[in-house]
């Protein structure tokens, strides 16, 4: 049975409708119900009687009510239950859920017939700044995106604006934006209003809200009484609401801002543009009321306090500090001491006393930025340093650093007997010299040759070894044109004996007229077999001894050609016993007319 406001709405629906089916499919019954609805109120002129169920938890209204009432409409059935139980309640836990509920709505409903008393809250000049958070989405830094925040103000008489970005609502970045706003004004104000983060309140002990330490420091800096709201109740500051929700609709881009310097730069213009404009409640503009206001302000302090120069921090035994989970380095002068790390959107700023000690980029969570010149000490290697103890040792290390990698590279290889390599490489020193012994074990520890009698061998076949790099050609000088070089002699090889060559490749080399590769093949091959060449080392020794003696073949067939009777040469000129000035000789030695292709007649 539907209630008598239910039957006076089905009624008139019908009657604008006129299809019983039309109106029971929108009010939820059968179209037979609604015609005898329609005809009682037709030919009765009355509605239909509502029949109202006894329920197993009237009894127990009252109680019900009453509780719900006391906790605000905060009560759950399950608690309720308990009592009902003891009071003799036997019904289920369902059907008191049902009256519980029905009655939570009750209650609401007459909440908000008797609604909230409002009044105008007037602000007096320098008197009240009304402060509050809000999010401005994500802006993308080296360590990844970071949320971005803003610090929003607002003076309560001539409600000029204030903003400053922030990627953190920790107590320093409120600190700072604070500060920032408050230098946007000009001065300070008797109460600022905050809401109550932890940042702000520490604690509630019978309703008093506790104020955390660092803002009672900060209050006491600018000479500010700080003030705090209800908790959960946005209506109390409704100001600073609808600044927050002014700013995110009209200045925050949907795609978001691109760095947090460009969100504070375009911050600073969005609240020149609306201080400028009349404000709908005063019809004036802000920027010509804080101008009255900006009076009756406290002056700020010539600095700003520490905590308003970013989050205080510890310096470690390190050297370091740890700030969002990234590891950064101070001087090292500064251990044990507390310091100020300012985070932008690229860097972190690390201050001590005002002063800045230190400049990283902004690293992601687990990353380390260590500068050189924080520490007296060199950067560590993981090396260590070589400790000789016996005076071989110490004669040994004395060749030079190339006796010190040969005594690494062993001892990392697991060479076995190391001391005696040690007395081989004395004896081939003192025997040929300490530059052929530097030479042998340079190789040995290149080619990995630890074995006894390596350090021997490497040192006969050093006129085989080929160089680094191919010798640069002497340019001509004083001495004139260069020597006709002998044909040069197969190296030295090895006491071994060499296997010739495959017919098929030995008569690729005469083909292609390669005759000195033709000649020192054999030989180096074998070389190269027992000294563990690398290959482009046996092929540049190849290409080096036949560009040699194709040079040294070119000249001789010049010089016969051009058939001088006898050899003569700069070296062998005396420029005394010429009538020749001597810069004029130097002039035509050094063949710098060639290059120039003058004419010297």
């Amino acid at each position: 049975m539907k209630s008598g406001r239910q039957q006076v709405d089905t009624i008139a629906l019908y009657e604008e409708l006129g299809s019983y089916r039309a109106v029971g499919a929108i009010v939820g019954c059968d179209h037979k119900t609604v015609k005898r609805y329609v005809e009682l109120a037709g030919v009765q002129g009355q509605l239909a009687p509502v029949r109202h169920r006894a329920r197993i938890t009237d009894a127990f209204g009252e109680l019900i009510r009453e509780r719900v009432e006391r906790t605000e409409g905060k009560i759950t059935a399950r608690r309720l239950w308990r009592t009902l139980r003891a009071t003799g309640y036997e019904g289920s836990e369902r059907s008191l859920r049902r009256a519980v509920a029905a009655e939570k709505a009750a209650y609401r409903r007459r909440l908000a017939r008797e609604g909230r008393v409002y009044r105008p809250w007037s602000s007096s000049p320098g008197e009240w700044l009304l402060c509050d958070w809000g999010s401005a989405g994500k802006v993308p830094t080296p360590a990844g995106p970071r949320p971005l925040s803003f610090f929003a103000s607002v003076l309560g008489y001539s409600r000029a604006r204030q903003l400053t970005f922030s990627l953190t609502e920790r107590f320093a970045a409120l600190a700072i934006g604070l500060a920032s706003n408050l230098e946007q004004i000009g001065g300070a104000p008797a109460y600022v209003l905050f809401d109550n983060p932890r940042t702000v309140t520490i604690g509630d002990v019978a309703g008093a809200h506790v104020l955390n330490p660092e803002l009672v420091r900060l209050a006491s800096h600018y000479r500010f009484s700080p003030r705090t709201t209800e908790y959960y109740d946005p209506e109390s500051k409704g100001k600073i609401e609808a600044v927050v929700r002014f700013t995110k609709s009209d200045l925050i881009p949907p795609e978001g801002f691109g760095s947090l310097d460009e969100a504070n730069e375009a911050g600073h213009e969005w609240c020149a543009r609306v201080n400028s404009e009349p404000h709908s409640e005063t019809k004036r503009a802000p920027g010509e009321l804080i101008e009255a206001e900006r009076e009756l302000l406290r002056a700020l302090p010539a600095a700003r306090p520490q905590i308003a120069c970013g989050e205080q921090r510890k310096v470690d035994r390190l050297a370091t500090i740890r700030f969002a989970s990234a590891r950064y380095s101070v001087p090292h002068r500064l251990v044990g001491e507390s310091v100020e790390a300012l985070a932008t959107d690229r860097e972190l700023i690390v201050t001590h006393r005002g002063v800045p000690v230190a400049q990283h980029p902004l690293l992601g969570p687990g990353e380390v930025s260590v500068a050189d010149e924080h520490y007296p000490t060199p950067a560590p290697t993981g090396i260590r340093r070589l400790r000789p103890r016996t005076e071989a040792e110490r004669a040994f290390l004395e060749l030079g650093p190339e006796a010190e990698e040969y005594l690494r590279a062993g001892a990392a290889a697991g060479a076995a007997r190391l001391s005696e390599r040690i007395s081989e490489a004395l004896e081939l020193a003192a025997i040929r010299g300490p530059e052929h012994a530097r030479q042998a074990l340079d190789r040995a520890r290149r080619f990995g040759r630890f074995a006894r009698g390596d350090l021997e061998a490497i040192a006969l076949s050093l006129g085989t070894t080929p160089p680094e790099h191919a010798p640069e050609a002497t340019p001509l000088g004083l001495a004139g044109l260069p020597e006709v070089p002998p044909a040069r002699s197969p190296p030295t090889p090895l006491r071994t004996m060499s296997a010739p060559l495959e017919p098929e490749l030995e008569a690729g080399l005469r083909r292609l007229k390669l005759r000195r590769v033709r000649e020192l093949a054999p030989e180096l091959l074998q070389t190269a077999r027992t000294q563990r060449w690398r290959p482009e080392e046996l092929l540049q020794t190849l290409v080096r001894e036949e560009i040699a003696a194709r040079e040294a073949s070119n000249l001789a067939r010049r010089l016969k050609a051009a058939r001088f009777p006898t050899p003569k040469r700069l070296s062998g000129f005396d420029p005394a016993a010429s009538e020749l000035a001597r810069g004029t000789f130097s002039f035509l030695g050094s063949m710098e007319w060639l290059e120039r292709c003058e004419n010297l007649c």
